[in-house]
């Protein structure tokens, strides 16, 4: 048993659990959040240990308690005939003023209009905010003349899975028993993540995912590759986050729904996570993004009323970036947020977010990530996050403590500040510490996700100057941060990740949503040097503007050394195809002229996209040839050159063909 473990069941006892029961406990794909299942599993537990007894238990309780989304009509169906159910699910409780009911919220059995018992709710108060799982006895009351009209189910005893409140004093207290690397490693299991797979940078940039729950009004983003885990901890360690999958975001969702007078997601959570932000987009009209900028600045936000409404929730986006062969973000010289969609990369907007954090530095998710040591559980640590937002002693000491000589930006210190506070809750709670400690594990941790977030704005906006922010004892980041803003000519200089002129390397590229830049030679040349034989899938070659694209990757290729055979497999409706087939014989000659021989197959069951050459390498499209957005008018520029056009959404990947 390592330090820390030994440390935090000595310290802390019952509410410290190990973090690898998840995985052998027999939930198996069941949607439950990491919280949940550990208070189901300490309920079975024979002292530390999951027995097989226990484990067949907990596999009962599930089956018995947790059914399946296909069993609805099944469990309605009991409940008509007057059975009593019992059902473990995420239950919320919402106010209808106009019908002057508590509406309950079932989600397993799609119900939104059932009735809970007043004592629940008194015991329960967290299920008129954001809910709670538990354990909900239903039974079902049928229509009966005028008293009730409509049949209504009735939630008529709760047993809550989460814990109520913590002993925050107790558990500051502790916290002088640990050293700073045994918290650190406490914390980060507690995540739910295996400290022995991570630097202590890697801790620190994972436990600054969690700043917002437990700092309020900290606006982060994480830009990072796929499969780093960015979601994961707001998913499962707090009910107090909300996480939005990329889609549309609306002023309504958010703040305030004026036709059903229920509010948002950010005035009911202490954090709302915006998952996979290259994929998401806004109202025309920019309301939300309007209301989400007053949001982010101010804390506020108005209602269709005209009243002003405020809220103490954070603001998370996470996104996927394309990383480069040096494992760095692919557009780094020209801005990493310019492969988020348009709405994303306004410098006001930017501005707004405290910090960025730089998830190209953490390994991908393995089999060894997860935590198989002692760490909070879940519903203790959620607890204890969401008690010290509102616990004034941390912010006091960090306008005492806090020095930057060379930060005359106020946005920039406002950042600062909160990020710090954010880190200083985290590592010392106790606020026992040293001036060296606060410096090194709070403030410049917070310097560099605010850099970033500078550096970003100098890149895309004229208007904002370059900024290097240095703390009272700076750290080698710091040190090596340019005082001037580069050169641009010597940045002009620097090798385009996606030059024609690149080596071939196998990889996935990921294109977002009104990204520019992109051209079929940047990403096609390098893998099509030298062929003779190229052969292309793709099921949407048919109408005018999609055999134009088709022209121009032809234009990129290269049959000076020779003859070039390029073969196209294709599908068409039966009431085009002969349309078709003469639109594709001019084109067999016209490019005959310049030593292409151009044939084309019809074939109606094709699905995937592909390009597969005899170099060896086959490129896997997802939208096929067709990335390009049709240009809002006839005299936008991209015309001619493709890396002036904004592209759809996309993922490409190389790989080697067999």
């Amino acid at each position: 048993m390592k330090s820390f473990e030994s440390n935090a069941k000595d310290y802390y006892g019952e509410v410290v659990i190990n973090k690898g029961l998840m995985g052998k406990a027999g939930f198996g794909a069941r949607a439950i959040p990491v919280y949940v299942g550990e208070w189901i599993i300490s309920q079975f537990m024979d002292g530390d240990e999951l027995t097989e007894d226990g484990r067949t238990e907990i596999v009962n309780t599930i089956s018995k308690y947790l059914p399946q989304k296909a069993d609805k009509n099944m469990i309605l169906n009991r409940l008509m005939e007057q059975e009593e159910v019992r059902i473990l699910d995420d239950f919320r409780v919402n106010v209808n003023l106009e019908r002057n009911t508590h509406d309950l919220s079932i989600p397993l059995l799609d119900v939104s209009n059932g009735m809970v018992q007043k004592d629940i709710i008194d015991n329960n108060p967290m299920l008129l905010k954001t809910g709670m799982w538990g354990l909900g006895t239903l039974r079902y009351v049928p229509p009966d003349g005028e008293d009730v009209k409509k049949g209504q189910i009735w939630m008529v005893e709760f047993k809550a899975f989460q814990t109520p409140g913590v002993d925050l004093d107790y558990f500051r207290d502790s916290r002088k028993h640990f050293d700073i690397d045994e918290w650190i490693d406490l914390l980060v299991s507690s995540c739910q993540f295996n400290p022995d797979v991570h630097r202590l940078s890697q801790k620190l940039l994972l436990l600054s995912r969690i700043i917002p729950l437990v700092e309020p009004r900290v606006n982060i983003t994480e830009l990072a590759p796929k499969g780093t885990g960015k979601s994961f901890v707001f998913d499962n360690i707090s009910r107090y986050a909300a996480v939005i999958p990329g889609g549309k975001l609306s002023a309504p969702a958010l703040f305030f729904n004026s036709n059903t007078k229920q509010i948002g997601l950010i005035p009911r959570y202490d954090v709302v996570v915006v998952d996979e932000i290259q994929k998401i987009h806004t109202d025309a009209s920019g309301e939300a993004m309007a209301a989400l900028k007053m949001y982010l600045e101010s804390g506020r936000y108005r209602r269709a009323t005209g009243s002003l409404g405020t809220s103490e929730s954070g603001f998370v986006m996470l996104g996927n970036i394309t990383l480069g062969s040096n494992r760095l973000p692919l557009y780094e010289s020209d801005g990493i947020f310019k492969e988020l969609p348009s709405a994303l990369q306004e410098s006001a907007f930017i501005d707004r977010i405290h910090g960025l954090i730089e998830g190209w530095f953490m390994p991908r998710v393995s089999r060894n990530t997860p935590s198989r040591t002692l760490g909070f559980k879940g519903d203790f640590f959620s607890e204890v996050l969401h008690e010290l937002r509102v616990d004034l002693r941390y912010a006091d000491y960090v306008s005492q403590s806090l020095h930057l000589p060379q930060c005359e930006d106020m946005r920039d210190n406002k950042a600062i500040a909160r990020l710090a506070e954010g880190f200083l809750k985290l590592l010392f709670p106790d606020l026992i510490l040293s001036e060296e400690e606060f410096i090194t594990y709070c403030v410049n941790p917070a310097v560099r996700m605010r850099q970033q977030i500078r550096d970003e704005l100098s890149k895309i906006d004229q208007e904002y100057k370059w900024v290097t922010i240095k703390s009272e004892s700076p750290d080698e980041f710091q040190l090596s941060h340019p005082d001037e803003k580069p050169d641009p000519e010597q940045e002009a200089q620097k090798v385009d990740p996606l030059s024609p002129d690149r080596n071939p390397e196998e990889k996935t590229l990921d294109i977002a949503e009104g990204q520019r830049g992109i051209s079929y030679e940047k990403l096609f040349l390098p893998y099509l040097k030298g062929a003779k034989l190229i052969k292309i899938c793709d099921p949407y070659i048919r109408l005018q503007y999609q055999i134009y694209n088709l022209m121009s990757f032809c234009e990129i290729l290269d049959p000076l050394d020779g003859p070039l055979k390029l073969d196209l497999v294709t599908a068409c409706d039966s009431y085009l195809e002969t349309e078709l087939k003469t639109k594709l014989s001019e084109l067999k000659i016209g490019l005959s002229k310049d030593q292409i021989d151009f044939d084309y197959i019809l074939d109606s069951s094709i699905h995937d996209r592909w390009i597969e050459a005899d170099t060896g390498w086959r490129i896997i499209l997802g939208r096929g040839l067709d990335i390009f957005q049709k240009p809002d008018d006839k005299f936008t520029l991209g015309f001619l050159d493709q890396t002036k056009r904004k592209c759809k959404a996309t993922t490409i990947t190389y790989t080697r063909a067999k």
